[in-house]
């Protein structure tokens, strides 16, 4: 008797100092025992989760995916590893990795659930922040082109017979802004023309940064060209307005070339292609309109 109870007061030793919280919960879904370390894991007193629904304390979503679990679930499956957010009693979520063993009465009805989690938070951020920067512009924060090609690619193959309109902008000026007030100013003017070409496009379209001083913005599910120049007009304006920066007043434009799908390509490399040769010609034309008023 007296060795059964030492093991009783070592696992409470245990399951208390460990980073893992133990549970079990019953088959209606409640909690019959919680490790004492969720007060310092969670925030709760073992008596405020026992005989509580586990779901209560689950993120609804994550309630939607056990659910979803639960139903696909072998007959003799009886270990698993379920990733959810859990409720701290703050009120924040928390990651949790929970390996689950399923008690199975002899019929393999499931009567009992143990359970050890983790909080796996700090790495699920990580890999959050890793999996950002892989897809933005640390710049601007705006999607870079690996994300708007993937976001091209995707919707040409999802909506091969829709038009969608692609638009490659330069910012004209932009190596002059650089070369007389330096590459700080120009960097913030790239962040101030980023912001107002979020604005210009709303919820019409999808905004990029190509690189340099070239943006991209995708429309999809557009009537016609019509649609697009009537953006591209749009941005023109916007961007041509002056820029106060650091005390200095800037002025830019916008040359903008576009490119229709099923018009001008159906591959995300013929849109652009085309898109690019366009926004030249634009920019040919606009230094042709400048060398003749100078002349002028």
């Amino acid at each position: 008797m007296q060795e059964i109870t030492d093991i009783q007061q070592m696992f409470s030793l245990i399951s208390g100092k460990s980073l893992n919280i133990i549970s079990s919960i019953s088959s209606d879904g409640v909690f019959t025992y919680i490790s004492p370390n969720v007060k310092a894991l969670l925030g709760y007193s073992p008596e405020e989760v026992i005989g509580k629904p586990a779901a209560s304390f689950n993120h609804p979503e994550t309630n939607k995916k056990l659910l979803e679990h639960r139903n696909s679930l072998f007959i003799d499956q009886d270990t698993v590893r379920f990733t959810g957010r859990v409720r701290h009693k703050s009120g924040e979520y928390r990651w949790y990795e929970t390996t689950a063993q399923y008690i199975r009465d002899q019929s393999g009805y499931i009567i009992q659930t143990i359970g050890v989690g983790q909080d796996i938070t700090e790495r699920i951020e990580a890999e959050e922040t890793i999996a950002y920067l892989a897809y933005h512009d640390s710049e601007t924060n705006l999607p870079n082109r690996l994300l708007f090609k993937k976001r091209l690619s995707l919707l040409l193959e999802e909506s091969k017979d829709g038009f969608h309109g692609l638009m490659l902008l330069d910012l004209d000026g932009f190596k002059h802004v650089n070369d007389t007030f330096g590459h700080d100013i120009g960097d913030q003017l790239l962040i101030e023309a980023a912001k107002r070409l979020k604005f210009a496009v709303g919820d019409k379209g999808f905004v990029a940064r190509w690189g340099g001083d070239e943006f991209t913005v995708l429309q999809t599910n557009i009537e016609g060209r019509a649609d697009v120049t009537s953006l591209a007009e749009r941005i023109k304006d916007v961007i041509s307005e002056p820029f106060i920066i650091a005390g200095n007043t800037i002025f830019i434009t916008a040359s903008i070339g576009v490119a229709v799908s099923l018009e001008d390509g159906e591959t995300v490399e013929a849109l652009i292609k085309n898109a690019d040769a366009a926004m030249y010609i634009v920019k040919n034309q606009s230094k042709v309109m400048n060398c003749s008023q100078t002349q002028q």
